[in-house]
């Protein structure tokens, strides 16, 4: 029977607990390193360079960070990244020069690339096939909210301290205290295994170009959204609230556009977010000063348009492929994701430096319109998915492809397209598919359930099947008990 959210929440809260402390942490080290190398007077392009060092880091780890959980195991791996993570958030601090803080950034997005496969390794563990789908959403809803708190947490302390820093480092380290203490037994071993880019371009084109802008744009807005705040004059609180509310309108928006999508062409739908994202970067050129009176609005509505992209490629592609192969696409996808993003904060950083802060929302809506128009251009050729043929919209995590594992939509399924619950995980007898077994139908006594009233077939000797009346409010004859 499946777990109420409650009780679901109470037995994956250890896992939940550092998930979130990882996510509120990494989330306020992002903003605080924009905003400090601001301060300190770094160009907007190092500022960019040290912001995209992150993902070449994170992609490193989505690599790598399987072998070594594999090799140690999953606390050790976990214990010894979140450490070297913790320790390295301090030394940002200690070593203020761009090239340094470029080295430790990318050791930061391997260490946390590491974290987020343990953790969500740890819940794919700790979920089954009724609680699977929840369990994903309530980790897109701590993960997210964690983010969203790390970017208030900029106001704690000024920063030009060295409180900020200490925080987050904080927060890193206490991310290993639950997993440390959990009675739950360590997951099995980790998969590797990846799809090769080649084959994911040739099975969704389209989704291997949308996947790459989200990550473009998810990059410059994350790595240098601070920065545009900044050189429009707002202080350091109106920046964490602009950041506060970009993510806020991804995380409420993210699952009415997915579910959009499962009832609208995906293709038709991602259009039209694109497009969207392209009319919401024009908007500052055409009136500036509104814009800037109401950053936090337009931030919001960004954000709306930005998060969903990659779930719908994500979304997009899986409707090509079958359940065995949605967890080694989602390696790749995840790889072209980061290594796009990476070159967010360049594009971004570069387009600030040379033309000024209204560059950025132009960027946005030149990547937005250039992928609207490729997904255009697609929408004419190749096979079409219809409605019925495509899967069920299901937001991920951008983190490692054990978020994949966790989502419902790997599940075996029938005919039918239901998902096929094992036995020993649920107690619903109308699992039991035999049409001739009226046993389930019957209580110890050997009379009808009360609320089984139709018609039940039972074999006959010649072979012919009769159908039998059940009439719930009278014992069941000799007969009809044999």
């Amino acid at each position: 029977m499946p777990r109420s959210p409650v009780a679901l929440i109470i037995a994956l809260s250890a896992t939940l607990f550092a998930a979130f402390a990882l996510n509120t942490g990494s989330s306020l080290q992002s903003s605080l390193l924009a905003l400090r190398a601001s301060a300190e007077g770094f160009a907007p392009i190092y500022t960019g360079i040290i912001m995209a060092s992150y993902y070449v880091g994170f992609v490193a780890g989505i690599i790598w960070g399987a072998s070594l959980v594999n090799r140690v195991g999953h606390i050790r791996t976990f214990a010894a990244l979140a450490s070297t993570g913790s320790a390295i958030t301090l030394l940002h601090a200690v070593f203020v020069d761009p090239i340094t803080w470029s080295l430790f950034r990318a050791m930061t997005g391997l260490c946390l690339s590491g974290l987020y496969l343990v953790v969500e390794s740890w819940l794919n563990a700790q979920s089954d096939n009724t609680s699977r789908g929840s369990t994903i959403a309530i980790y897109m809803t701590v993960s997210l909210g964690g983010l969203a708190i790390g970017q208030l947490m900029l106001n704690v302390s000024p920063i030009s301290s060295f409180e900020l820093f200490t925080v987050a480092s904080v927060l890193l380290s206490l991310s290993l205290v639950p997993l440390a203490l959990t009675r739950q037994p360590p997951p099995s071993a980790v998969s590797g295994e990846r799809m090769t880019f080649r084959r994911l371009y040739k099975i969704s084109p389209l989704g291997f170009v949308a996947a790459s802008g989200a990550g473009v744009l998810s990059g410059a807005m994350y790595g240098v959204g601070p920065i545009f705040a900044t050189d429009l004059g707002l202080a350091t609180t109106d920046v964490a609230y602009f950041m506060f509310f970009v993510i806020l309108g991804g995380m409420i928006m993210q699952f009415p556009i997915g579910k959009l999508s499962d009832i609208v062409p995906r293709q038709y739908v991602m259009i039209v977010v694109l497009l969207g994202l392209g009319v919401c970067g024009l908007i500052p050129l055409i009136i500036p000063g509104f814009v800037r009176d109401n950053l936090t609005l337009w931030g919001g509505i960004t954000g709306v348009f930005i998060t969903p992209i990659y779930g719908l490629a994500v979304a997009y592609v899986n409707d090509y492929l079958n359940p065995e192969d949605i967890v080694p696409a989602s390696g790749g996808l995840l790889i072209i994701y980061g290594a796009s993003a990476a070159s967010g904060p360049l594009l971004g950083g570069s387009a600030i430096g040379y033309f000024g802060p209204w560059a950025m929302p132009v960027f946005f809506s030149i990547v937005g319109v250039s992928v609207a128009s490729f997904a255009i251009y697609r929408a004419g050729l190749g096979r079409r998915i219809t409605i019925e043929e495509q899967g069920q919209f299901v937001a991920v995590p951008r983190t490692t492809p054990m978020a994949f594992e966790l989502s419902p939509i790997t599940d075996e399924t029938d005919e039918n397209g239901d998902p096929i619950i094992p036995a020993d995980q649920t107690d619903d007898a109308s699992v039991n598919n035999d049409p001739h077994d009226i046993t389930a139908f019957l209580t110890p006594d050997g009379t009808a359930h009360p609320d089984d009233i139709g018609q039940v077939p039972v074999d006959e000797p010649d072979g012919q099947d009769e159908t039998v009346e059940i009439d719930p409010s009278k014992p069941a004859s000799p007969s009809e008990k044999t």
